[in-house]
């Protein structure tokens, strides 16, 4: 018979354990709780609750029929106490989200009887317990049937061409566990970690610094390899799983090495476009340590803005930058609206192309967004690589490729003949008291100049807008300016931007 942590490896290795606590990284091991399982029990939202239970029974537990039974008069320590005089192995909890009250409860009473309990979220207990009775019958077969619900995933991602990253995402997220994608040189073009899943992410983390530390290499044949990451040993499913998508990679693999060889473009474009649009922001940036699993995870929320037929994101987590190649539709003719959505989700300014209706046009498109963030990034007050959160001074923001020269522009007004010193005379009525003071004043001068709304003012600064006029009223009973005079914003802004340089070098 199988045993508790075969079954959690082969047929819910998504689950997590609630009971040990630490069940996840010691079941199997010497002393910890590892029973073998001998049939499946579905608890019914009525009494009798199980029937017919017998010794090495796992008891799928939904909570809706917990719920039920609680409200109904059953307590979650009788229900417990019930199982372990039928001598059940485990339970397999299976909800929405986190445990709720009863099943909380329930969870406490069987740590206190030293029952292993795991957590299943979003699964069907029907369909659940179908799977796991196929497994106890016919282990291979049931082993068979989901490597091929997991072909058939990666297969639909293929055809839609969403990429080596989603392919590799979808084999992942099956697994619960690391998964990379190598060329035929060992490097990774491809890695994903699963949502949530912290041994996962710490796995890649250390797989991206010494990519021999993998759990399992399957060959695809003549283009690289499969990875399957972390200390965990391998389980059936996993070798599974491995064998059966190889061959798809493989040809995924060729068919990008083709386009590249014939000169085309590695991804395929969003297929409601033409037109379409390039979005570039910063990925990694140097003197910033950002886990591989974060940019993972940033990876995983970008992609869930838009449908593939609108997004495609290139590259993976050790890409320089995020590049997203985005279909533009009747509601937001240039893209600006998804960009603005792409930067809230990185934390970071990000450029958008012109558009574009030639596919061969993209890669040049590209480096237009490129330039465009890069003259951005030299603009004052903004330091290369600018990361936005509930401190900064200002929002994420997007800048768009036909206004490069503007950004340019502004880039060199420090430059101008006596500027730094004419623009410190005007503004020195700001520039007294600490340094910190200093810089809000002039944050809050620019905000106020750059947006001519108080509230989009408040909400680049991240504060209420009552506190933006405190401020406005303060900067103005300070230095006797009158913020509405056309004449003196043009003078400050030139000014703000200037001295933004100085304090910024």
């Amino acid at each position: 018979m199988p045993t508790l942590r075969q079954i959690w490896r082969d047929v819910v290795p998504t689950a997590t354990w609630l009971s040990p606590v630490d069940g996840a990284a010691r079941a199997g091991a010497q002393g910890a709780p590892d029973p073998e399982i001998g049939w499946v029990r579905v608890l019914r939202a009525r009494v009798p609750a199980l029937e017919g239970l017998e010794p090495g029974d796992l008891a799928i537990v939904p909570e809706p029929a917990l719920t039920a039974l609680v409200a109904g008069g059953a307590e979650p320590s009788a229900i417990i106490a019930e199982l372990v005089r039928a001598g059940v192995a485990a339970l397999l909890l299976v909800g929405e989200g986190s445990p709720g009250p009863s099943a909380a409860a329930l969870v406490e009473a069987a740590r206190s009887q030293a029952i292993p309990a795991l957590a299943l979220e979003g699964g069907e207990p029907a369909a659940l317990e179908r799977s796991l009775v196929g497994y106890l019958v016919n282990r291979r077969a049931e082993l068979d049937r989901r490597a091929a619900q997991v072909d058939a995933t990666v297969e639909r991602l293929a055809l839609e061409d969403r990429g080596l990253g989603a392919l590799a995402g979808a084999i992942g997220a099956s697994l619960a566990r690391a998964v990379a994608i190598e060329d035929e040189r060992g490097l990774a073009v491809a890695v994903h970690v699963p949502e949530g899943n912290s041994e996962a992410a710490a796995a890649a983390t250390r797989y991206l610094a010494q990519p021999r530390q993998v759990a399992l290499r399957v060959r695809l044949p003549g283009v690289g390899t499969l990875a399957l990451l972390g200390p965990q040993p391998p389980s059936e499913l996993d070798r599974a799983v491995a064998d059966r998508v190889a061959p798809l990679l493989a040809l995924e693999m060729g068919r990008e090495a083709a386009r590249r060889a014939r000169g085309g473009a590695p991804d395929a474009l969003p297929s409601d476009g033409p037109p379409w649009v390039v979005v570039i922001g910063r990925q990694i940036v140097r003197g910033e340590d950002v886990p591989a699993e974060e940019r993972a995870r940033r990876r995983d929320r970008l992609v869930r803005l838009a449908p593939a037929r609108r997004l495609l994101l290139r590259g993976d987590v050790t890409s320089v930058d995020y590049r997203v190649v985005a279909a533009l539709v009747d509601d937001d003719p240039r893209g600006v609206s998804l960009a603005s959505r792409i930067a809230d989700t990185i934390g970071r300014d990000v450029a958008v192309s012109r558009p574009f209706v030639d596919p061969a046009e993209r890669s040049a498109a590209e480096a237009e967004a490129r330039a465009t963030l890069e003259a951005v990034e030299e603009l004052p007050g903004r330091p290369a690589g600018w990361s936005g959160d509930a401190n900064a001074a200002t929002a994420p923001r997007v800048v768009l490729a036909e206004r490069i020269a503007a950004y340019r522009l502004l880039g060199e007004l420090h430059n101008l003949p006596n500027g730094p010193r004419l623009a410190a005379a005007l503004l020195a009525p700001l520039l007294v008291g600490s340094r910190a003071a200093q810089r809000r004043r002039i944050a809050t001068l620019r905000a106020v100049l750059d947006h001519p709304a108080g509230s989009s003012a408040a909400q680049a600064l991240r504060v209420h807008r009552n506190t933006l006029q405190y401020r406005v009223d303060r900067l103005e009973a300070l230095t006797g300016w009158h913020l509405d005079d056309p004449d003196l914003r043009l003078a400050l802004a030139v000014a703000v931007r200037i001295v933004q340089n100085d304090q910024a070098d």
